[in-house]
């Protein structure tokens, strides 16, 4: 596997053939080649993963600006499905943060959903993310499978690439945590067909720490039942802008498996320092 800038026209190409297959894009919502070439010549990136030539994965992102702070936002990554659970996306990120590092820039930000439990997992416990934004329909009237019978709500994510936190992670130095010390601000209950439902959100949050459950595998909840897969949408979008208003930020991920299923959590500190 060779990862690598993208260098031809018909590597492009293959870049927007690429996010209409994994995303299933209409067209209108695929990032053509003139627009990634640019980014490409004009501080940004778009790295390709080849396997004997043929383009499998690729990453780009390009600079931001805000609050005095200049950053790198990573707009896009994907992977082939024959290649998912791979380290793929893993690796990906690291050739990425060698690249904005080697451009004197700390952080590295990008948007996913939070009902995504396999992303949670990697963005937070083996990247070391944090998270303290909360955005409601940022992509309205986006067509792609994946927010197909939800609305696209997401996270923004930092990636504070120089950071300890973020070195131990990549080290492979992992948290061990003690779910008991982290209140629920959404109780769920299994239903008969063995899915967790969300019950009301706390009004009041008190303590240092907190969790906030989602579903384990919101893929598989929204082609069984997608009126219980919205009212997740609906019940954790009011925990977190409830707890990001109080100060809580995201800093772990955790999911055991209770039963036969997992329960997947994040894990939310009050005025944790996110550097």
């Amino acid at each position: 596997m060779i990862i690598r800038k993208l260098a031809t026209a018909a590597e492009y190409r293959e870049a927007e053939r690429l996010q209409a297959e994994v995303w299933k894009f209409p067209d209108r919502e695929v990032i053509p080649l003139n627009e990634l070439v640019i980014l490409q010549k004009h501080g940004g990136q778009v790295f390709g993963a080849f396997e004997q030539g043929r383009l499998v994965a690729f990453c780009f992102g390009q600079p931001g600006y805000r609050d005095s702070h200049v950053y790198h936002y990573s707009r896009m990554l994907g992977v082939l499905p024959e290649f998912r659970d791979s380290g793929l996306g893993h690796k990906l990120k690291l050739k990425q943060r060698d690249f904005v590092l080697e451009q004197g820039i700390d952080l590295v930000e990008w948007a996913f959903d939070p009902l995504q439990s396999r992303n949670a997992y990697l963005n937070i416990e083996k990247l070391g993310c944090v998270i303290r934004e909360y955005n409601v329909n940022l992509y309205p009237g986006s067509d792609s499978r994946f927010n197909r019978g939800l609305d696209p709500d997401r996270f923004n994510t930092e990636w504070w690439i120089a950071s300890r936190r973020v070195r131990g992670r990549l080290d492979g130095r992992k948290e061990e945590y003690d779910l008991e010390a982290f209140a629920p601000l959404v109780a769920s209950t299994e239903n008969a067909r063995g899915w967790r439902v969300p019950g009301s959100v706390r009004a009041r949050i008190t303590g240092k720490t907190v969790s906030i459950e989602i579903p384990s595998d919101v893929n598989a909840l929204k082609d069984d039942d997608v009126r219980l897969a919205q009212l997740w949408r609906l019940k954790t979008r009011e925990a977190f802008l409830l707890a990001f208003k109080k100060g809580y930020v995201v800093r772990g991920f955790a999911s055991p498996i209770e039963g036969a299923r997992r329960r997947s959590h994040y894990l939310l500190e009050k005025g944790y320092k996110v550097r």
